[in-house]
């Protein structure tokens, strides 16, 4: 447990990880010194398994007998292709919104060690670049996810010890899904390999993200000397890292959506090309050259 003092809103599914995040922000201490934490937790029901209702029932009964106070939400999430993302963007939604009215410092996640090694494995089937197999971070804006470090392993021993009920979510055995797919199949076959898979995934992540943050530091360094309206012809004088990563921060300069590959790439061709150049990326993101600069546009 890494937070030290503030005040949280734990965001609870009524599953092992969830549980155990909420009972340590209760029970392990502050760093000595600080304040007190204030912690709340907030469940989200997307109403896509048959269990739904009874995750929230339980996770209302946990937090009265724990003396928490809870915030719950509905969503009807469509039906289809992106139901997985639809459904995260809406719980993400709830929970920041949640953590705004009720004056909170942060939102705290439940993502493990192993989450992180199948968020790697399946960026590397996808073909990422170094900042995907960066993995999960500890913190990204309010967000911060205090069991990263811990293995699930480690998350049920805690809560058997201390006869600690939580719920069982059934979809997490349907290898229909990605991730379940990388859970179910792909690690366990590569813990054949190296029992110790989810340490070596981690150390990988931690010595990634130490390049990265370099690349990037001098990517923004670049944006500081230049501005958001980046010069075309230095963008092209660049070193490609430091050009992609310059690329990155312009697009999240306008973008609450990060860029792919394909997105960049057409960023850097534009740039080598003459003004007037004008490319639609993705959804209302459009780059175009003009006056000898590259402008990032997005509209809603």
């Amino acid at each position: 447990m890494t937070i030290d003092s503030g005040s949280i809103l734990a965001a609870v599914s009524g599953g092992a990880d969830s549980v155990a995040m909420l009972h340590m922000l209760l029970n392990h201490p502050a760093a000595h010194g600080a304040a007190p934490r204030k912690v709340a937790a907030a469940h989200y029901n997307h109403g896509l398994r048959d269990g739904a209702d009874g995750d929230e029932a339980f996770v209302k009964s946990l937090c009265e007998q724990w003396g928490v106070p809870f915030v719950s939400e509905r969503g009807a999430v469509p039906k289809g292709a992106g139901v997985e993302e639809t459904a995260r963007e809406m719980r993400y939604a709830f929970l920041e919104r949640t953590r705004i009215e009720r004056g909170l410092d942060c939102i705290a996640t439940a993502h493990t060690a192993d989450d992180n090694a199948e968020t790697v494995l399946l960026n590397l089937t996808r073909g990422s670049g170094l900042h995907g197999l960066c993995g999960i971070p500890y913190r990204r804006g309010a967000i911060v996810r205090p069991l990263l470090r811990l293995s699930r392993d480690e998350v049920i021993r805690y809560l058997t010890e201390r006869d600690i009920p939580w719920r069982e979510d059934e979809s997490n055995a349907d290898t229909a899904y990605r991730r379940n797919h990388i859970r179910h199949g792909v690690i366990p076959a590569l813990k054949e390999v190296n029992p110790s898979l989810t340490d070596a995934v981690t150390r990988l992540t931690a010595s990634l993200c130490e390049d990265e943050e370099f690349l990037m530091g001098l990517a923004r360094e670049e944006i500081r000397r230049h501005g958001a309206v980046f010069p075309a012809n230095q963008l092209k004088l660049l070193p490609k890292p430091i050009a992609a990563r310059v690329c990155r921060l312009l697009v999240l300069s306008v973008s609450p959506y990060p860029p792919e590959r394909v997105h960049i790439e057409a960023m850097l061709d534009i740039a080598a090309g003459g003004n007037g150049r004008r490319r639609h990326l993705a959804g209302h993101l459009t780059v175009e050259k003009k006056n000898g600069n590259i402008y990032v546009l997005f509209t809603n």
